[in-house]
C-alpha cells in the first residue's frame, strides 16, 4: 500500500492535517491539497492511486473532482467526504461513479477500511485496463483456452439477467474480475463490492443494511448501507461463505422481496440491486454443516459461474506470463537492459507447475523475477524451488511410461510430490488432487503402513 499515493482534497486545514497524519501512519503516501481546483490539477499526476475529496469546497466541488476523474482517470477510485446533511448528494455521487462516501464525523477505522477497499478495487481495474483483450473477451482477462472461452460465453449470457449470480473458484483465480465482467455486461449503473470476511458481524450488518440514529452505542447519526448505495447497480458480496448465520435471513429477504431494513428501523426500504456472491468455499459442505442456510444457497445459485484453477488451463500460462512481463517491466524495469523473457525450459516448468495460488501466485512470481534480473533471457535458475521441483511431477509421469510403472505406484508418487510441494498442507494437497480430505488421509495411512512393512 505504501507505493500508492493518495490525493486528499479538503479545505478545512485542521481536518486535512489530521487525515494526512492518519494515512501517513498507515504507510500511505499522501498528497494533500486545500481546494478542488488544486485537486483538478493534481489528478493528472501518474502516481496518484486514489482520490479522497470533500464534497463541498469553495470553487471546484467534490462533484467537479469526481467528474474530472471519470473523464480523464477512470482507473482511479474516488472517496467523498460529506457532512450529515448531504448524505443524499453523496449517494448520488456513488451512483455517478464514486467508490464510497464518509459522513463527518467518521472514525479512523471507517476511513482506513474505505481506503483499503478503494485501492484494491482500483488496482484490479487498472490491471484489467492494461490487459490485452478482444471484443469477445471481458476486460481484465487474459486467456484463450477452451475453459476460458466457455466462461466468457457464460458471462455474456448471464450479464443481462437480473437474477443473482454465484461465482465460485479457488483463491487467486479472479472471481472479482468475473463479477465485474458480469456487471459490465448487465448495463447497470455502478458496481460496489464488500468482503464479508473483512468485518465483524455487528459492523457487517450496519455496512450492508445501514442503521438509524441511536440504533446502537455510537450510532450518533443515521447511515445508509451498501444496498441503498448500490440501488440501480450491482453489489458484490465476496467471501459469502463467511456471512454470519444471523445475517443470512436478512440477505434472503433482500433477494426475494427487494427490500431491506436499516438496523433500528421500523420501516423497510425498496431497493433495485443485482447481487453477485463469490466464494472459495464449498457451499454444499457449508449447508450440510449448518453454517449456511439452504434456502439462501439455492437463491444465490440460480446462475453460477465457476472459475477453473490455473493448473486446469495451462494453455493460458504463456499469455499471462507475457502480460505480467510487460506490466512489471514498465513499472520496475528502469534498470533493465531490455525486456526480459523466459527461456523455453523455464516456461516449460511454469506451465507444468500446479500453481496452488493460481493467477495471483503467477503474477507475484513474474514480479519477483523482473525485480531480480538485469534483463535478457531468464532461465530456470531464477525460479523458486517449488516451481523447479514441480517439474519432477512431469518427469515422474514420463519415467512411469518408460518403465511401465503400475498406476498405483504412479498415483503414490504423484500424491507424495503434491504433498511435498504444498509443504505438508493436507487440505491444500487434497484440493489440488481433487480428493476429499478423508480419502487423502486414508491413502497416506496406507503408504505409511507399506513403508513400515
Amino acid at each position: 500500500m505504501a507505493s500508492e499515493r493518495i490525493l486528499l482534497a479538503e479545505d478545512d486545514r485542521d481536518l486535512r492535517l489530521f487525515l494526512t497524519e492518519v494515512l501517513d501512519a498507515e504507510g500511505y503516501d499522501v498528497r494533500p491539497v486545500p481546494s478542488g481546483a488544486e485537486a483538478l490539477r493534481a489528478i493528472s499526476e501518474a502516481d496518484i492511486g486514489l482520490v479522497i475529496t470533500d464534497l463541498v469546497m469553495p470553487g471546484a466541488s467534490g462533484k467537479d473532482v469526481l467528474q474530472a476523474v471519470r473523464e480523464t482517470r477512470r482507473d482511479l477510485n474516488v472517496v467523498v467526504i460529506t457532512a450529515f446533511g448531504s448524505i443524499d448528494s453523496a449517494i448520488d455521487l456513488v451512483k455517478q461513479g464514486a467508490f464510497d462516501y464518509l459522513t463527518k464525523p467518521f472514525s479512523n477505522e471507517e476511513l482506513l477500511l474505505s481506503v483499503q477497499r478503494a485501492l484494491e478495487e482500483s488496482r484490479l481495474r487498472r490491471e484489467g485496463a492494461s490487459a490485452a483483450h478482444s471484443p469477445r473477451v471481458p476486460q481484465g482477462f487474459i486467456g484463450t483456452s477452451g475453459p476460458m472461452r466457455s466462461l466468457f460465453a457464460m458471462i455474456a449470457k448471464v450479464g443481462p439477467s437480473a437474477l443473482p449470480v454465484l461465482v465460485t473458484g479457488e483463491t487467486g483465480t479472479g472471481k472479482e474480475l468475473v463479477a465485474r465482467a458480469v456487471h459490465d455486461a448487465s448495463g447497470r449503473s455502478h458496481f460496489i463490492a464488500l468482503n464479508c470476511a473483512a468485518l465483524p458481524e455487528n459492523l457487517l450488518e450496519s455496512e450492508l443494511f445501514g442503521h438509524e440514529r441511536g440504533a446502537f452505542t455510537g450510532a450518533d447519526r443515521a447511515k445508509p448501507g451498501l444496498f441503498e448505495a448500490a440501488d440501480g447497480g450491482t453489489l458484490l458480496l465476496d467471501e459469502i461463505g463467511d456471512l454470519p448465520v444471523p445475517l443470512q435471513p436478512k440477505l434472503l429477504r433482500a433477494l426475494e422481496g427487494g427490500e431491506i431494513r436499516r438496523v433500528g428501523a421500523t420501516r423497510s426500504i425498496n431497493v433495485d440491486v443485482r447481487l453477485i456472491a463469490a466464494t472459495n468455499r464449498d457451499l454444499d459442505e457449508e449447508v450440510a454443516a449448518g453454517r449456511f442456510r439452504e434456502d439462501l444457497y439455492w437463491r444465490l445459485n440460480g446462475l453460477s459461474l465457476h472459475v477453473l484453477p490455473l493448473r486446469e488451463r495451462p494453455a493460458d500460462i504463456p499469455a499471462l506470463v507475457d502480460h505480467f512481463l510487460n506490466r512489471y517491466t514498465g513499472l520496475l524495469g528502469g534498470h533493465l537492459s531490455g525486456r526480459p523473457t523466459f527461456a523455453p525450459e523455464a516456461m516449460s516448468l511454469l506451465t507444468g507447475y500446479a500453481w496452488p495460488g493460481n493467477v495471483r501466485e503467477l503474477r507475484a512470481l513474474v514480479e519477483r523475477c523482473v525485480t531480480l534480473t538485469d534483463g535478457g533471457v531468464l532461465d530456470s535458475s531464477v525460479l523458486p524451488d517449488r516451481v523447479r521441483d514441480g517439474g519432477l511431477i512431469r518427469a515422474t509421469i514420463i519415467e512411469a511410461g518408460s518403465r511401465h510403472m503400475p498406476l498405483t505406484e504412479l498415483e503414490r508418487a504423484y500424491i507424495l510430490e503434491i504433498l511435498r510441494i504444498t509443504g505438508g498442507n493436507k487440505s491444500r494437497a487434497a484440493q489440488i488432487l481433487g480428493l476429499d480430505r478423508k480419502t487423502l488421509y486414508r491413502k497416506l495411512q496406507e503408504y505409511a503402513a507399506e513403508t513400515e512393512a
